[in-house]
């Protein structure tokens, strides 16, 4: 009998574990739809090396405009070419600092512009992150 009360006392903590993760499991499974993972793993290098170099702390979190311009917009609006030469060169006189010396940003610059690119296209969501290393 004694035994049966522990299974059922055992049962209930379990059913009330699972009713309590239950909502934080569906909120994180709603998010990754909203925001799917990024697996590609340039562009995911990509998303790390724009956090390294932090272009959020002026174009914003989700680079749509902050202090500075809309790297979004920008990528929208420009060619491939125009988009290196202001990354690497920077636009002084704007704030914008030039890139060209830093080997992160060199070595990823075709994996940034199809970031971004993606971002502009609506194939990449704001909030998508790459999967933990």
């Amino acid at each position: 009998r004694k035994h049966e009360q522990m299974n059922y006392q055992f049962l209930v903590a379990l059913l009330a574990c699972v009713i309590a993760v239950a909502p934080t499991v569906r909120s994180y499974a709603a998010a990754e739809a909203v925001n799917p993972p990024l697996t590609d793993a340039g562009i995911a290098k990509a998303w790390r090396t724009l956090r390294a170099v932090d272009c959020a702390r002026c174009h914003s979190k989700d680079y749509d405009g902050l202090a500075a311009p809309s790297i979004i917009k920008y990528v929208a609006t420009q060619n491939r070419e125009m988009f290196t030469r202001i990354v690497l060169d920077g636009n002084p006189q704007r704030g914008m600092p030039g890139y060209s010396g830093n080997p992160l940003v060199v070595e990823d610059i075709d994996s940034i512009y199809r970031y971004f690119t993606g971002r502009a296209d609506g194939s990449i969501a704001p909030g998508s992150r790459p999967i933990a290393p």
